[in-house]
């Protein structure tokens, strides 16, 4: 039996599309023992204290278990709901669930108490009397700052998304990926590894780098020149001639943000720097793409 799962866009996923599927990446960044320790004792504690007037426990978890696809298993013989929540989330326990199953990968229990989270807060409000979300989000947003875990709440029902990702999706998933697919897929798959790097906290010189160069092999098989730099401003103009010299100048300058500190004692870009530039990168490229279907 194959272990592959629907895409995303299945309608079956209804308003709760795994977060694996909907950004294939755990956000690394962070201190994410800080940002556990604290979620585990704000669930439990909202448990405990009846905070959502929730009318059973037993049976909100045994749904958690089923909305979380299994990723956490209720077991109401065994411990009260508020202990279950607690261990689950526990940093230590999560260590010793490591250690048990012999994985020395942090990441894909991350990823795990990530879809539970998400599963608990599409779950809260049809269970609850008193409405404890807008404070339980209010906390969980304040957890992740805390800990610099790059991860925010938005939307209804509430859904995780990593930091910044509206206006990246938009710019880089939405509207570029899927064209690039089409003709280009190994550009594509460069700059969306490029965009995961960047949540991933990999250093910005390295994310910039990488989505340089996919912009500039899409630029050579574009123009048919295997050979074409960026950076070489004469060579670029006679592949686009008729793109605006502005235009041409600002996309072979690109390249001068690239970190070279032994020659010229250039750090690359800032982190305050890079969300432009990969916004930058994704504009040209589409750019380019308008060019070969219009200008070519």
């Amino acid at each position: 039996m194959s272990n592959d799962r629907a895409p995303a866009h299945d309608d079956r996923w209804g308003n709760h599309i795994p977060w694996s599927l909907r950004y294939q990446v755990v956000l690394e960044k962070g201190n994410w023992t800080k940002f556990f320790s604290l979620l585990s004792d704000r669930l439990s504690s909202l448990i405990e204290h009846h905070e959502a007037g929730i009318t059973s426990h037993s049976h909100f978890l045994e749904r958690l278990s089923a909305e979380s696809l299994g990723r956490f298993v209720a077991q109401n013989n065994t411990y009260t709901p508020d202990l279950q929540i607690r261990l689950f989330f526990s940093p230590n326990e999560i260590l010793k669930e490591m250690d048990k199953q012999k994985d020395k990968d942090p990441l894909r229990y991350i990823l795990d108490r990530l879809e539970v989270l998400q599963s608990f807060l599409v779950l809260l409000p049809l269970h609850q009397k008193h409405n404890a979300l807008p404070s339980l989000i209010r906390d969980v947003k304040r957890f992740a700052a805390e800990s610099n875990v790059w991860l925010n709440i938005q939307g209804s029902p509430p859904t995780l998304v990593p930091l910044e990702e509206p206006l990246l999706q938009k710019e880089v998933l939405d509207r570029l990926l899927p064209r690039l697919e089409e003709k280009f897929p190994e550009r594509a798959a460069d700059l969306i590894k490029a965009y995961h790097d960047l949540l991933k906290g990999i250093d910005t010189n390295t994310v910039f780098v990488n989505a340089f160069k996919a912009l500039e092999e899409l630029a050579r098989e574009i123009s048919g020149d295997p050979k074409l730099e960026l950076s070489n401003a004469s060579a670029f103009r006679k592949h686009f001639s008729k793109l605006h010299g502005t235009i041409q100048a600002a996309i072979t300058k690109l390249t001068a943000h690239r970190g070279d500190e032994g020659a010229h004692g250039r750090r690359g870009p800032d982190e305050y720097e890079i969300r432009y530039l990969l916004f930058s990168i994704c504009n040209v490229a589409l750019l380019l793409l308008e060019y070969k279907d219009h200008c070519d």
